[in-house]
């Protein structure tokens, strides 16, 4: 999933987010030696390194942010992972603020519980820093796909249902097109029977099937590998229990349309018979 907080398809929040861990956890290397040593230069410098980790996170948390907003699917194993990835880096930030508001300046020597604090401070940075891992290499955030050998997915917003996604023409065999129209995400995906829609959901964990592989009308998610048979929804290979949503599709010439899905109307109850 491209990131949408980034320079040339570099997403930033990755490139920023070593200054507040670096400098963090010199802070703490620093007052730990400075206490040891009775050293004020030591404590001084980790006294700086907090302020400067401080500010350094706030700005790598503004495009990390972004992303988790406009890039990680809706109800989805990595929306929940993101969400615990940045509580825990506001709690790291808010405990550094403390800290350094704690020991009152660079001439001040940190006490035992100010160590103490910090200690737990690297900790918090290293239970995030490893969902951060996870949301990149497991769940493919900000993770490009024109750069990483696919290059088969095209994405496209519509302003509704009544807009072409495509042309017959467009899609090659395998490759897919994912839509986002009316709050919704829509794959149209070429097989050799032709072109299907699907939801983009996957019903393990919530994955993008966009980001995954096409190949003989089965698409596989790319986070924990479940497949699915684009033309009925029905389950390949779990570790999915449950079938993928599949849309109509319309075409008008050349124009390529997906069919909302009807609101279920249910039944309306019959009246209670007088005793």
């Amino acid at each position: 999933m491209r990131s949408t907080a980034a320079i040339k398809s570099h997403p930033i929040h990755p490139m920023l987010v070593a200054f507040p861990i670096g400098l963090w956890v010199m802070a703490f290397i620093f007052n730990v030696l400075g206490a040891m040593q009775n050293n004020s230069g030591l404590w001084a410098a980790g006294f700086y390194c907090t302020i400067a980790g401080c500010v350094s996170a706030v700005l790598a948390a503004l495009p990390g942010a972004i992303d988790w907003l406009t890039v990680v699917p809706p109800n989805s194993s990595a929306k929940n992972r993101g969400a615990i990835h940045g509580g825990l880096n506001s709690l790291a930030l808010l405990l550094f603020i403390y800290i350094a508001y704690r020991q009152g300046g660079a001439a001040n020597e940190p006490d035992n519980l100010t160590l103490l604090l910090m200690g737990l401070g690297v900790v918090l940075l290293g239970i995030s820093g490893w969902l951060g891992g996870t949301l990149v290499y497991r769940n493919q955030i900000g993770v490009d796909h024109r750069y990483a050998g696919a290059g088969k997915l095209k994405e496209r917003s519509l302003d509704n249902w009544n807009r072409p996604v495509c042309n017959q023409s467009e899609l090659a065999d395998g490759q897919m097109l994912l839509a986002k129209v009316d709050g919704e995400r829509v794959v149209v995906g070429r097989c050799p029977e032709g072109l299907f829609a699907f939801s983009d959901h996957c019903t393990h964990r919530g994955g993008p099937l966009s980001d995954g592989a096409l190949v003989d009308c089965t698409v596989q998610c790319p986070w924990h590998g479940s497949q699915f048979d684009i033309r009925t929804g029905r389950v390949v290979a779990g570790p999915a229990e449950e079938k993928i949503e599949i849309y109509a599709i319309e075409t008008r010439g050349n124009e390529v349309y997906i069919k909302p899905k009807q609101p279920k109307v249910s039944a309306p109850k019959e009246p209670k018979k007088a005793a």
